[in-house]
C-alpha cells in the first residue's frame, strides 16, 4: 500500500489503511516517544495515543510536507500533552537563571546510543528541551511556546542539558580510566609476587 493510499484510507476510516500506517510508522513513533518518556510502558501508551490521534486527524494533514514530519510533530505534541497531564513537567520560571559556562574545548567522541542513554538520565525539562532542539529541530522560540517558558529559558534548558551530558561522559571516562589504572596496579603486584 502506498503512502497516498494509506493517507486516503485513513481519512475514510479504512481498517486496512490504518493497519498499514501502524505497521509502517509505529517503530518511528515509539522511538520519538521513548526519547521523551523515561518509562517504557508510558512510551508505549504514548505511541498508541499518538497513532490514534494521527489516524483521527489524518484529514488535517496537508500534503505539502512529508507525512513522516507531520507524524513527528503530532507525536511530539502528544508526548508533551501526556507529560503535562502527569504533572511531570515543572513549569518553573527560569528567566533569572544564568546560562552556565561551557568549555568549548571539551571534545568527546560520543556514540549515538550513549548519548541517548545519558539523555534518559536528565531531569524531564532538560531532556524534553534538548530533544526538541537537537533531535526534532525546534527553535528556542517554538520550544518556549510549547513548554510555556520564555525563549531565553529554552536556551538555558538546552545549554544545561548539554553540560549535564558532557559532565556525565567526563565522569564515565574518569571511572573507566580509574578502572584501567587499578588493573595495571593489580597486574604489577601480581607480576612482582610471582617473581618473589
Amino acid at each position: 500500500m502506498t503512502e497516498a493510499d494509506i493517507i486516503k484510507g485513513c481519512i475514510k476510516g479504512d481498517e486496512r489503511a490504518c493497519r498499514a500506517l501502524v505497521e509502517a510508522y509505529s517503530g518511528y513513533i515509539y522511538t520519538i516517544c521513548r526519547r521523551y518518556m523515561r518509562d517504557e510502558s508510558v512510551a508505549k501508551d504514548c505511541m498508541q495515543e499518538s497513532l490514534i490521534q494521527i489516524i483521527r486527524k489524518m484529514d488535517m494533514y496537508e500534503e505539502r510536507g512529508k507525512l513522516k514530519s507531520w507524524i513527528s510533530t503530532v507525536t511530539v505534541k502528544k508526548c508533551l500533552d501526556i507529560i503535562r497531564k502527569e504533572k511531570r513537567h515543572i513549569s518553573a520560571d527560569l528567566d533569572f537563571v544564568a546560562e552556565p559556562y561551557r568549555d568549548e574545548t571539551t571534545s568527546l567522541k560520543l556514540e549515538h546510543a550513549d548519548v541517548m542513554t545519558f539523555m534518559q538520565t536528565l531531569p524531564d525539562n532538560y531532556r524534553i528541551a534538548i530533544n526538541m532542539f537537537l533531535v526534532e529541530g525546534y527553535s528556542h522560540k517554538e520550544i518556549g511556546e510549547r513548554l510555556g517558558v520564555t525563549e531565553s529559558s529554552s536556551r538555558s534548558l538546552v545549554s544545561r542539558a548539554r553540560m549535564m551530558i558532557v559532565e556525565s561522559f567526563q565522569s564515565e571516562n574518569n571511572r573507566v580510566e580509574n578502572i584501567g589504572v587499578q588493573k595495571k596496579i593489580e597486574n604489577n603486584i601480581n607480576i612482582k609476587l610471582s617473581h618473589s
